[in-house]
């Protein structure tokens, strides 16, 4: 079980508060400045692991990396498109053959202001109700009613995939970001216990890193000071 110290073991190289480009400057300060000072054989090793780890970051991404904004657009626009098309269909189609006819009310269940009423998985499941509908009276209707449903319903689908994709290959890169800044962490903390063993004094060991460019934390706000109690 952890106890109430636990956190003094956590890794400050971890906490930094830095942009990539400035986490990656720092660890190759710490690099240059490791092997400048030619510390002996027992760093060797521990500064190779260093210098891995910054071979293996690319500064150039960043830590959210890009947002799913485009990949909603696009199911947005699809869906748009569709919606469209079946109130057009309606209007110039299926209403001037069908209206007389008992299959008119099926249609009805799915007018466009009733579809986008629904949310995602019900609005899949009515559209592709809709599309075989339009299938089953391709004989009333022109025959660009039951292509143009299947379509458009099949780019309403496809956006939605591709929307699903994005924000998976996202997730997976924002995991490969958060490992690199990880493996630097590691390397560091390594380095800096190595260094505390061959030197007693602290300043010496933080010469060998440069944390000019982190952000501070926020600092906490102070109570509001109570008013001062009466002197007898």
């Amino acid at each position: 079980m952890q106890g109430a110290y636990s956190t003094y073991f956590d890794n400050p190289f971890l906490a930094l508060r830095m942009a990539r480009p400035a986490y990656k400057a720092q660890a190759e300060y710490a690099l240059r400045a490791g092997r400048e000072a030619a510390l002996g054989a027992a760093f060797a090793p521990l500064l190779a692991e260093l210098e891995t780890a910054i071979a293996g970051f690319d500064e150039n991404l960043t830590d959210r990396n890009q947002p799913t904004a485009g990949g909603t657009d696009a199911f947005r626009q699809a869906r748009a498109e569709w919606l469209l098309f079946v109130d057009d269909a309606m209007k110039d189609h299926v209403t001037p053959k069908l209206r007389k006819l008992p299959v008119y009310a099926d249609f009805k269940k799915f007018g466009k202001s009733r579809l986008a009423e629904l949310a995602q998985p019900e609005l899949f499941t009515a559209s592709q109700a809709l599309v075989a509908l339009y299938r089953a009276q391709q004989a009333a209707l022109p025959a660009e009613v039951a292509a143009g449903a299947q379509a458009r319903y099949a780019a309403l689908v496809a956006a939605d995939a591709a929307r699903d994709a994005r924000a998976a290959t996202i997730a997976d890169a924002r995991l490969e970001l958060a490992d690199d800044r990880a493996a630097i962490a590691r390397a560091q903390r390594r380095f800096k216990a190595q260094l505390e063993l061959k030197y007693d004094d602290a300043e010496k060991v933080y010469s060998f890193f440069d944390f000019s460019a982190a952000k501070l934390p926020k600092a906490k706000k102070k109570a509001a000071a109570g008013p001062s109690p009466v002197q007898p």
